[in-house]
């Protein structure tokens, strides 16, 4: 009988490319048709509902419309990726990333689940604090993210997060030291 079951992939690019196969999310539209192009007030909102994954609500409509402006022509890493500023660490790092998608890549919870267990084969979750959600992005993720192999960075993003969410299901499952 076998007890066992296994995520291993013969290299990071069969790695890739088995988990972007199975990537699947609500309104993809919303994203592909949006982003690397200039902001219209609908572009803007149709890719934060993507993020959300619905329809936003009016405080969360009213966090995107004071907090990501059409044209930002300050310092990014200032505004964006500093705790003491507005808009919370997992959507300021998605408006970087529709500013330049391939400069900034996607960070959440699934994505950072994903980098802890191929890194270390841990399941473990990011803390729920904004300040070090930020140092997590720019200190561990973004490093791990631009020491992939080289190719589209979606496909990457996409595989990281499918591999993520099937983490966070599976994990469930383990058995667990008391």
């Amino acid at each position: 009988m076998n007890l066992n079951f296994s995520t291993s992939s013969d290299s990071i690019e069969t790695f890739i490319s088995h988990w972007s196969s199975v990537y699947s999310y609500k309104d993809e539209s919303k994203y592909e048709t949006n982003i690397g192009k200039p902001f219209t007030p609908d572009s803007l909102l149709e890719l934060f509902e993507w993020k959300n994954g619905s329809k936003l609500s009016k405080s969360k409509l009213n966090s995107v419309n004071k907090n990501y402006p059409l044209i930002f022509d300050g310092d990014l890493k200032q505004r964006y990726l500093n705790p003491k500023e507005s808009g919370g660490a997992v959507w300021n790092i998605f408006y970087l990333h529709c500013l330049s998608p391939t400069m900034w890549p996607i960070f959440d919870q699934h994505v950072y689940r994903a980098m802890i267990y191929l890194q270390s084969g841990d399941i473990r979750e990011i803390s729920n604090s904004n300040t070090k959600k930020y140092i997590a992005y720019q200190k561990e993720y973004m490093p791990f993210f631009n020491s992939l192999p080289k190719h589209d960075g979606r496909k990457t993003d996409k595989a990281l997060v499918t591999f993520g969410r099937f983490l966070k299901d599976v994990k469930k499952y383990l058995y667990h030291k008391k």
